[in-house]
């Protein structure tokens, strides 16, 4: 093997690497994410805030009607007790006993407004909470295949390590220090196959002088128009 066949095996290591390094911080991204939670759980708040005021209200209209219906069976009863001599008295007894029982007809009206409105903020709330359940229960799942995938990731890093290392041992000094340089510059592909007489990247046709010396593999030619080291193989 020489060393443009050599620069090029290392090249296709490195860019497993770089795939398989970018694979694992977009799974890190993904372990840190519960943005999908916190939506489903902001949902579940907002409709437990309006849940809440609604059930307090209806249990203070309940005990409003209660009391006003009391009230006025109790003024019905002193009315009608027989205790109650005075005219006028009776008038007023009468007027009350109408006016609380108007009251109470509008206090359970309004209850019954308000206990559809607790009917329908309690469906609002077990429909998010079921999501948010939903919710967890992928991300849990997803969590576990994440972590699967990761340690499968980890694994093949470790691997593709040991085997660049074993890639630079037929590498020159001067060879990998030309590569390194390239690299950055190029996209992590300093090396190119010679496909027929073009460069397999930039595409450019090479002079046959540039071909001969690329098929020789003696010396690390470059391309005359991307500047890569062309590969023959």
């Amino acid at each position: 093997m020489n060393q443009p066949q050599a620069l090029y095996q290392l090249q296709q290591i490195d860019l497993q690497l770089l795939k398989r390094q970018k694979q694992l911080e977009e799974i890190a991204l993904k372990l840190d994410d519960n943005s999908a939670i916190q939506a489903a759980q902001a949902s579940v708040d907002v409709a437990t805030a309006t849940l809440t005021p609604l059930r307090a209200k209806a249990r203070n209209l309940e005990l409003e009607s209660q009391s006003t219906q009391t009230k006025s069976k109790d003024t019905e009863q002193h009315l009608y007790s027989g205790n109650v001599k005075n005219p006028k008295t009776m008038q007023e007894l009468q007027q009350e006993i109408a006016s609380l029982k108007k009251r109470q007809q509008e206090l359970d009206d309004h209850l019954l407004e308000v206990l559809l409105e607790v009917e329908e903020a309690q469906n609002a709330l077990d429909h998010a909470q079921k999501t948010l359940d939903e919710v967890k229960e992928r991300s849990e799942s997803d969590y576990r295949d994440l972590l699967i995938g990761k340690a499968d990731l980890q694994a093949q890093i470790e691997v593709l390590g040991q085997d660049r290392l074993n890639a630079l041992k037929p590498i020159t000094p001067e060879s990998l220090k030309l590569y390194n340089a390239l690299r950055g510059r190029k996209a992590n592909q300093p090396m190119s196959l010679l496909n027929g007489l073009s460069c397999s990247l930039c595409g450019i046709e090479q002079t046959m002088n540039v071909v001969q010396e690329a098929r020789h593999g003696h010396k690390l030619v470059p391309c005359i128009n991307c500047g890569r080291i062309l590969v023959y193989k």
